[in-house]
């Protein structure tokens, strides 16, 4: 089935280009608008026609959609919904939270957190604006919110780098998602172009999996490695044990990502990617209002903070 990124690939633009030529034409020149529109002659692609109508949104009332076992990220949706109910009242509206996909009509618009891609049919079926907190396949036709994750472990690489670490392993998420591919995208083309080999392991998102793992591959660790992990949840496995061996931070380095609460209490304070929820949250609500408004799919990256702390060697401290 053709769909919104297979023209965006025809004409070299965005998928957010192409959304703009078919829904507010008069915000793209006339080359753009030409190119979009012969290209969709071209491929045969048919706009989905429910993203595209208005919504008659009299309800008042957005839908949180959480999809994942919130055990292994409870601090980051008690951040992000506070953030998210913030916006909201701003505007008039109420946040409700479900954990099912339901087609009903007592909601204007849903956000959602934690989806699979075997969740995806589902969420583009319902009859309301979906806007996904994570990067969307670019086979599915939907708008998205996400940290930039490849911008993160760029930046985590790039520091362990100047700051003298001589091998760099990355430990990412054993999950099949955009993220958790952008994420090790990141490591893997800054040390491309360090021209440093690169070694990738792969846990679950659980502290005691990444500490099990260097357990394993400890004799494979130098002294002066840097490790840079896809989760503060990985990285806080990483730190228990490398300090079983004195190591953190005066032998390794070890940087998480997300920043939202696991990197305060560990022991020594973990340097992270913080993920700015305040943007986020924003950005979240902006991009369904906008398909509430006028049927625009927004889609939109968020560069995270390097936030650093007591893991690996800084150029400087910043405890928050």
């Amino acid at each position: 089935m053709v769909n919104l990124a297979d023209v965006a690939h025809q004409v070299h633009v965005s998928k957010m280009t192409v959304s703009r030529v078919i829904n507010h034409p008069e915000k793209v020149s006339a080359e753009v608008r030409e190119s979009v529109m012969a290209a969709i002659d071209l491929i045969g692609y048919q706009p989905n026609r429910i993203a595209k109508a208005l919504v008659n949104h009299q309800n008042y009332v957005i839908q949180f959609l959480v999809l994942e076992d919130i055990v292994t990220v409870e601090p980051n949706y008690a951040i992000l919904l506070l953030q998210l109910a913030d916006v909201l009242n701003q505007k008039g509206y109420t946040l409700e939270i479900s954990t099912t996909i339901t087609d009903n009509n007592h909601i204007d618009g849903v956000i959602v957190s934690g989806w699979r891609q075997s969740d995806l049919p589902a969420l583009e079926a319902l009859r309301v604006p979906v806007v996904l907190y994570g990067e969307s396949p670019t086979d599915h036709d939907m708008a998205y919110v996400d940290v930039d994750n490849r911008l993160g472990t760029t930046l985590a690489t790039n520091h362990m780098i100047e700051v003298g670490y001589q091998k760099i392993i990355y430990i990412g998420m054993a999950v099949d998602l955009p993220f958790s591919h952008e994420r090790e995208l990141g490591y893997l083309y800054t040390m491309a172009a360090n021209k440093r080999v690169s070694r990738v392991y792969t846990v679950s998102n659980h502290s005691h999996a990444a500490e099990q793992l260097i357990h394993n591959i400890m004799a494979q660790l130098p002294e002066n490695t840097g490790v840079v992990c896809a989760t503060d949840r990985i990285a806080l496995g990483v730190v228990r044990a490398l300090n079983k061996q004195n190591g953190v931070p005066k032998k390794y380095g070890v940087i998480g990502f997300d920043g939202v609460f696991i990197d305060q209490i560990s022991s020594p304070q973990l340097t992270t990617l913080r993920q700015p929820f305040a943007k986020i949250s924003k950005s979240l609500v902006d991009n369904l209002f906008l398909q509430l408004q006028n049927g625009e799919l927004g889609m939109q990256r968020i560069a995270p903070d390097l936030m650093y702390r007591d893991t690996t060697r800084a150029k400087k401290r910043c405890y928050r």
